[in-house]
């Protein structure tokens, strides 16, 4: 089983990404879009996991320490990686210490589970686009032009989920197998 941890965006939070997106069709050409159902902040990428470890996974999980309710803000776009040619186009967004305290803990608790930890550091952004070939660094004036100064949103977060990624002939399809408080 493919899973990841995530936080599901609301419906007027990605309504606001959709608008980015919809303003970089014109000028990001060769970038495949995630769909809007597929949008979601993710905490860690888990990747295959056997089926009979997911319950212990679920209580690893279960025992993430709560940070309490917080808000997820939108900054605005963000190109990964930060040199070089660009990889993804993201929204880059801000949940504060409680964001980053709960990123860690989920870190934690995937480590006690034998899940290998990531050995970057965690820079919060939704995935809007992916380029198929790498963009030249320069496209990044150009695709910031496209998007409109006004791009800004917030919304309350209390919990994240476990979910499951399955490769379809359609993309990927998102499931959630578990929900948590935060």
């Amino acid at each position: 089983m493919r899973l990841f941890v995530a936080i599901e965006l609301g419906e007027e939070f990605s309504r606001r990404l959709v608008e980015m997106q919809d303003a970089l069709r014109a000028v990001a050409m060769g970038v495949s879009f995630t769909k809007p159902e597929n949008l979601h902040l993710t905490l860690k990428f888990i990747g295959e996991v056997e089926e009979q470890r997911v319950s212990a996974l679920c209580d690893a999980l279960k025992g993430v320490p709560q940070v309490g309710q917080f808000d997820l803000n939108l900054i605005g776009p963000d190109f990964l990686p930060e040199r070089g040619p660009i990889r993804i186009i993201g929204a880059s967004v801000d949940g504060g210490e409680k964001l980053l305290s709960l990123q860690s803990a989920i870190e934690e608790a995937c480590a006690s589970q034998q899940i290998p930890r990531e050995n970057r550091g965690y820079r919060p952004h939704i995935t809007l686009a992916r380029a198929r070939r790498p963009l030249r660094r320069s496209a990044q004036n150009r695709l910031l032009e496209a998007i409109p100064e006004s791009t800004s949103g917030s919304m309350p977060v209390d919990e994240f989920v476990l979910m499951l990624s399955q490769l379809t002939d359609k993309g990927s399809q998102y499931s959630v197998l578990y929900k948590i408080a935060t």
